[in-house]
């Protein structure tokens, strides 16, 4: 029996639950309270964000300020995917709830940029590629690292020979947050058997997961990014690095 949570299920609850708080959990951006004053300023924060990885890009990586194709993976709610369509001249936003998406083409539509496609998975993505910048920001510690190093693998296939990756994993956390289970087999064989014959409908669930920062280098040098620079991440004692990259050439 896998005890993987279905990720993917969650983040299409939180989407029709939570949207904005479960992209950046602060509650001023619970559904609750939100106005249309924390709504801008819930975007405004994406602008920031993409204004910190551009200028790292063209810091250590030379990057142009414009950009022929780029793709943001795990888009949910538009918050960078629209400044990074603003840098460039097609723009691809991946994310697997429906519901987000849906949240997402709302903020396109009242902007009214046309040349962002919306999908739902990378394969689907693939087909308007490849790109000249990849980003994907607070969403792989979300997923699975089984499920997420595959993931890793799509995308920066996806990424064009001369083009830039930014990409932010988490790959450790403080001592309060380590899961703490101090049940014995016993008694997690009987939670196992409640669970499967009185099964309770779960609302979604935000989860964490750590990556081995080792394992996803060594993918970026199979897959033709020589050489990287890591930046550390803090979010509230889960530690990860956000990783900038350029795929050679040719």
């Amino acid at each position: 029996m896998s005890s993987e949570r279905d990720t993917d299920s969650d983040w299409n609850q939180l989407g029709e639950s939570d949207p904005f708080w479960a992209v950046i959990t602060d509650e001023r951006f619970r559904a609750g309270r939100m106005d249309a004053t924390t709504r801008e300023a819930f975007y405004q924060s994406g602008v920031t964000d993409i204004d910190q990885f551009h200028t790292a890009l063209k810091r250590h990586f030379s990057a142009p300020d414009h950009f022929e194709a780029c793709l943001d993976f795990g888009a949910g709610v538009g918050r960078l995917l629209v400044p990074m369509a603003q840098r460039s001249h097609q723009a691809v936003g991946v994310d697997i709830a429906d519901s987000m998406r849906a949240i997402c083409q709302t903020r396109l539509d009242e902007l009214g940029p046309s040349h962002v496609k919306l999908v739902a998975t990378p394969k689907e993505a693939a087909a308007f590629g490849p790109f000249d910048w990849v980003n994907s920001f607070i969403v792989l510690q979300h997923i699975p690292p089984a499920r997420g190093i595959v993931l890793i693998e799509d995308l920066l296939a996806m990424v064009s020979p001369g083009g830039f990756l930014s990409l932010q994993v988490t790959t450790h956390r403080e001592a309060h947050l380590m899961p703490q289970d101090t049940a014995g087999p016993a008694r997690k064989l009987l939670r196992q058997v409640r669970k499967s014959l009185f099964p309770r409908p779960e609302i979604g669930q935000i989860t964490m997961y750590d990556y081995d920062v080792s394992q996803v280098l060594a993918l970026l040098t199979r897959a033709g990014f020589p050489r990287f620079v890591l930046e550390h991440t803090d979010h509230g004692g889960h530690h990860g690095y956000m990783i900038y990259a350029q795929k050679v050439s040719g």
